[in-house]
């Protein structure tokens, strides 16, 4: 077998370590709905001469851009731990796509080229620091931090319904559309509330007039920014009865490309994506936009996961291409204009 030791410059390619949770294995397996993109990367990555590894959980992260032990795939297979050198991998690149590193983990002290960065994806863990930075484009929300705080805050924020959430989580969990005069709290709210981080209440926003040639009805526009580009976008529309547009509470996906978006939208997403280049080098994430009643669009939510497309979606090649050249590139890039 090939060693790819402490010691060992790979003079072919880069080590790129991709690191996730235990619980995550399955992605990479084409029983997953999305495996065969996540196998297109690896691929991807391999025919470029480079040398791809998994590492898993905290545990693995031995410092200084070394993991042990480490699984390499190869030969389009992932090889077993006990198939591999006992010497640490030293990273060239961490995709951190897990989300592992805590407090302790020196991202931007790092060697090697992490994304996303630890500070990045911290900022993006909390959907309050992310309207605290780009309020300008959000729906009004306020913090409860305690079960007081809920009641003041519908007072303060307009229109017959409010949206809560929690501050933290993802895939919907514990949304809820509320109508302002009936508004109460419930066991789930109060768990919520009591969490480190708090819940929102955020001002409603009536998307029901839909998107001008793209949708009629109720939506949440994803926009993932890949390699400093545009590499997805879909339109997702709630299952009926409901208005919360996620997956993973039945929405309905459609696919999209930069040129079905609106030139108001593209517009509205350049003035986000600019201001987020200003605080963070090259980062990729997800913006979720919605079209009022007026016609002008908001910010929903930035989500430092860009999640995979479908595999039977047009734009998987162009999305896996920029995930490659976003993965190789050198530390501190400049992120240039769409």
């Amino acid at each position: 077998m090939t060693s790819h030791s402490v010691t060992e410059n790979a003079a072919n390619g880069k080590n790129v370590v991709i690191w996730i949770k235990s619980s995550q294995k399955d992605v990479f397996s084409t029983h997953y709905h999305k495996g065969a993109s996540y196998l297109a990367l690896l691929d991807a990555l391999a025919r470029r001469g480079h040398h791809v590894f998994f590492a898993y959980d905290a545990e693995h992260w031995r410092g200084s851009d070394m993991f042990s032990p480490a699984a390499e795939y190869r030969d389009r297979a992932l090889q077993t731990f006990s198939d591999n050198t006992a010497e640490p991998i030293r990273a060239d690149v961490i995709y951190n796509l897990g989300n592992i590193p805590g407090d302790n983990f020196p991202g931007d002290n790092s060697r090697a080229r992490i994304t996303n960065t630890p500070v990045f994806r911290t900022f993006c863990a909390s959907k309050f620091a992310v309207y605290k930075y780009l309020h300008e484009f959000f729906p009004k929300t306020i913090l409860v931090a305690r079960e007081e705080d809920f009641y003041d805050a519908l007072e303060k924020l307009p229109g017959d319904y409010v949206v809560f959430k929690p501050n933290t989580g993802t895939n919907g969990r514990g949304v809820k559309v509320l109508k302002k005069d009936e508004a109460m709290l419930d066991d789930e709210m109060r768990t919520i509330i009591a969490e480190p981080s708090g819940a929102l209440l955020q001002e409603f926003i009536d998307t029901s007039k839909g998107i001008p040639g793209i949708c009629a009805t109720h939506h949440d526009l994803r926009i993932a920014t890949v390699n400093n580009v545009i590499a997805l976008t879909h339109v997702r529309t709630p299952e009926p009865g409901s208005l919360i547009a996620n997956y993973a509470q039945g929405a309905t996906i459609h696919e999209l490309t930069a040129a079905d978006i609106p030139q108001k939208i593209i517009a509205f997403y350049e003035k986000i994506y600019a201001k987020i280049a200003e605080r963070f080098s090259d980062p990729m994430y997800t913006m979720d936009i919605g079209i009022g009643a007026n016609g002008n669009p908001l910010l929903f939510e930035i989500n430092g996961t860009t999640a995979f497309p479908w595999p039977e979606f047009e734009s998987k090649d162009f999305f896996i291409e920029n995930l490659v050249e976003h993965l190789i590139k050198s530390r501190g890039i400049i992120p240039g204009r769409q």
